[in-house]
């Protein structure tokens, strides 16, 4: 094996990047919404700005009460 393989050189690579294009590390809490990785302290921030309000007053219409 040449020398150069044995000791990579991209140890040091994050795990991945969240929604904003922030590192992951290693051993970060992380959930996955949509595909996409979102860190747990950024999960109410991601899911404010990509989620859909839901009006929680009005029944389904396909419920059967």
């Amino acid at each position: 094996m040449p020398n150069d393989l044995i000791d990579p050189p991209d140890d040091e690579e994050p795990w991945g990047y969240d929604f904003e294009g922030d590192e992951i590390v290693i051993g970060d809490d992380v959930v996955e919404i949509d595909n996409e990785y979102i860190p747990l302290e950024k999960a109410m921030a991601y899911l404010i700005s990509y989620g859909s309000a839901v009006n929680t007053e009005e029944y389904q219409n396909d419920r059967d009460f």
